[in-house]
């Protein structure tokens, strides 16, 4: 089984740094507040069940281990990504996966593409 989606970026090159900088793991080194932390997350909660409805997934969850690939094209360092898709993995709990941990999540793929917006890929591994 396999699931694909998008998440857009904002439209514009002033939005997109915004975003980048909001969500670059260096916003959080830089000692990001709790609160402001809590508002990423339930914005990536409600931007990620948006999408998945809006584009159609199958939300069925995984029962086997999943390989979660993210490709981004956001002009962010690869390593400065784990934010975003940290909170992207949380929003999948419940209509995607199961849980998190090790028996249900076992890898994370992280590329560049020259697409827009952040390609996501969930697939079971054998």
């Amino acid at each position: 089984m396999k699931i694909e989606f998008t998440i857009p970026y904002p439209p514009d090159k002033r939005g997109r740094a915004a975003w980048s900088k909001r969500f670059s793991l260096n916003a959080i080194y830089a000692g990001k507040h709790w609160s402001k932390r809590l508002e990423d997350k339930e914005f990536w909660h409600w931007l990620v069940r948006s999408e998945l409805q809006k584009q159609k997934v199958p939300c069925k969850r995984f029962e086997r281990p999943v390989r979660i690939t993210f490709r981004h094209n956001d002009g962010l360092d690869c390593d400065n990504h784990a934010y975003i898709e940290k909170m992207i993995v949380d929003s999948l709990i419940g209509p995607v996966l199961i849980q998190d941990d090790r028996r249900y999540y076992t890898e994370r793929v992280s590329k560049y593409h020259d697409g827009d917006g952040i390609r996501v890929t969930v697939e079971e591994i054998c």
